[in-house]
């Protein structure tokens, strides 16, 4: 119903906030992730649905935000998860404001502490569950 909408929703803001931005299955990041900076959403799962002609579809969403950082240091690496946690937020915050999506709750970032890629990335790891209408 409104997947690709919000696919593409977040695709646009990813890449205007200066991030390479990717949608496949997990599986996929190795292989498909070059250059970073980088936003990997995996495509969103149909969660729930209110109503019939018209109502709310809950979608749940899931965004790797990732930075290059396979030889930094401790302080340095802390420095891109605040600036990657930062941008996620802005993201979902600028997500909410779409003319499709009712809210954005319950989103959760966690610090990956081991890589996604063999790159060696930074990675900090967003869920939510973004309610949208039909």
């Amino acid at each position: 119903m409104n997947r690709k909408t919000l696919t593409q929703a977040v695709g646009r803001i990813a890449t205007a906030d200066g991030y390479h931005f990717y949608t496949a299955e997990p599986r996929e990041m190795a292989k498909m992730i070059n250059t970073y900076p980088a936003m990997w959403l995996t495509p969103p799962e149909f969660s729930s649905m209110q109503g019939r002609k018209h109502g709310k579809v809950v979608y749940a969403v899931t965004l790797h935000a990732m930075d290059a950082g396979a030889k930094l240091p401790p302080e340095e690496r802390e420095s891109i998860w605040t600036r990657l946690e930062q941008d996620v937020v802005e993201l979902f915050s600028s997500l909410s404001s779409e003319e499709f999506v009712v809210a954005v709750e319950n989103l959760k970032i966690r610090h990956s502490s081991h890589t996604l890629t063999p790159h060696g990335e930074v990675a900090a790891t967003a869920t939510a569950e973004v309610v949208t209408f039909f």
